[in-house]
């Protein structure tokens, strides 16, 4: 199982470093625009070109007007730097869903459970080479591997999906009021400045999002793959649900009939009963 561990870190480590190689061309959409193109997020330079559509029909003291200007280019600029980007990792995304799909297939790993519902496993995570100092430096504690259950059984009717985890849309950005537009050649100079500013920190926001939410997918995934291996281990236990028949629940406007309820009533436990493990035998090739 660890061979399985190192391909999801080398599938990780493969789309990071697409993604990163993507960024070096990519920070700066193009600005040719078509019809079909209308439910894309907008480009940088269609934030940076915005105008007011009336006339300001409330006077602003200069310096207020300016700051306020700047929050509100900068704030507009990352919100379009971030959907833009999102847009753009999605597509690359889609490109890479049949390998995702056969890496993470969450499906594989569900229990049956009564009722027709599965128990999705917990996740444990592995700590090798832990150390601890205590006793203001006067002790240690040299652990081999420490195992967590950092998120335990639960039921679900369907399989997780590496979509739930990567995939994400922003909207396109709201336009800031009128009365903040730029009107003046130098408020117009100074806005495309600030959004192009606040774009590139919402590119930025976008990729550390996608990395975050990466990480998020394979420690989960390896996580639970890991439970799998240690319950034929006899390292953890299996967690149990239960079915309770109810019979006919309710009435007056509503009856159930043929009630039943699942419940997990024993989480998975790490067995510290080392006497009963055992190994796992794995077939050398011939």
């Amino acid at each position: 199982m660890r061979g399985g561990e190192q391909s999801f870190r080398s599938l990780l480590l493969v789309i990071l470093l697409l993604f990163s190689g993507f960024s070096l061309f990519i920070s700066y959409p193009s600005f040719a625009a078509t019809a079909a193109e209308d439910d894309r997020p907008p480009s940088l330079e269609s934030l940076q070109n915005i105008e007011a559509g009336g006339e300001e029909k409330q006077e602003v003291g200069f310096q207020v007007r300016v700051e306020a200007q700047k929050e509100a280019a900068l704030s507009y600029g990352l919100r379009g730097g971030l959907a833009w980007r999102t847009n753009e990792i999605n597509k690359r995304l889609g490109r890479f869903s049949d390998p995702l799909s056969r890496t993470y297939d969450f499906r594989q790993l569900l229990m049956s459970a009564p009722g027709g519902v599965y128990v999705e496993p917990p996740v444990i995570e592995e700590q090798l080479e832990a150390l601890q100092i205590a006793d203001q430096g006067q002790s240690a504690a040299l652990t081999d591997k420490v195992l967590t259950i950092s998120a335990n059984a639960r039921l679900v009717t369907t399989a997780r999906d590496w979509r739930n985890y990567l995939i994400r849309d922003w909207g396109k950005p709201e336009s800031p009021p009128d009365v903040l537009l730029p009107k003046t050649d130098e408020e117009r100079k100074n806005w495309k400045e600030w959004v192009k500013e606040g774009w590139k920190s919402g590119i930025e926001q976008a990729d550390d999002t996608f990395a975050e939410d990466m990480a998020r997918l394979s420690r989960d995934f390896t996580g639970m793959v890991r439970y799998r291996k240690l319950l034929a281990q006899a390292i953890v236990s299996a967690p149990y649900a239960g079915l309770v028949e109810r019979g006919v629940t309710g009435g007056g406007l509503e009856m159930r009939i043929g009630d039943r309820a699942v419940t997990i009533t024993g989480p998975a436990q790490l067995k510290n009963q080392s006497d009963v493990w055992r190994p796992i035998s794995i077939s050398q090739p011939q």
